[in-house]
């Protein structure tokens, strides 16, 4: 194959579709494809929060392996949880317990989601790192994990703390990304 009449074929078509008379889509065409960019553009909140919830949850779920609390998990590292738990304050302790429970999942979702739907999700972002941290530690509940309403308290202050750190921080690096990408595109990098 010659690459010069390729190249020349394709310039001539090029000039032909640049000179050709515009066609203008019909209607009902053009409303559909307004239709899925807005649905595309402005995703269904309850279901950017499902996908959130669930992303989040399963990144808890394998916490749990190194969680002493339900014995689902590896049974070797009991003594180092309960050596931290009997040296560090409690609230402290339980803090950290929220934090590390959620920041995986938090920022998982962070690079899960898309653009679009990291735009969705801040509206309402911060109702939604204490709804799903209270609903985290009522499903320990549920499941019988020990509680007192301080340790309760610092785990669910540490979950909304860990939720924002990993959610905010993995989409600040989606963006800061996309940004880049941008300007390297545009010859501005």
């Amino acid at each position: 194959m010659n690459c010069k009449n390729s190249d020349k074929e394709m310039m001539e078509e090029f000039i032909l579709f640049v000179e050709a008379d515009p066609v203008l889509p019909k209607a009902q065409t053009d409303r559909i494809v307004c239709k899925r960019v807005e649905k595309s553009l402005n995703p269904p909140l309850w279901s950017v929060f499902a996908k959130f919830a669930g992303i989040q949850a399963l990144a808890g779920l394998a916490s749990l392996l190194v969680c002493p609390q339900f014995t689902i998990g590896f049974k070797n590292h009991s003594s180092l949880f309960h050596s931290l738990h009997s040296t560090t304050p409690s609230f402290l302790y339980f803090l950290m317990c929220g934090i590390f429970f959620v920041l995986l999942g938090a920022g998982l979702a962070g690079l899960i989601l898309s653009r679009d739907e990291i735009r969705a999700i801040k509206k309402a972002r911060y109702i939604y790192y204490i709804a799903y941290s209270m609903a985290a530690h009522m499903t320990f509940v549920f499941l019988g994990a020990e509680v007192i309403v301080s340790s309760s308290t610092a785990w669910i202050i540490g979950a909304a703390a860990g939720s924002y750190a990993g959610f905010e921080s993995a989409a600040r690096i989606k963006q800061y990304r996309g940004i880049r990408s941008f300007l390297t595109f545009n010859g501005m990098v």
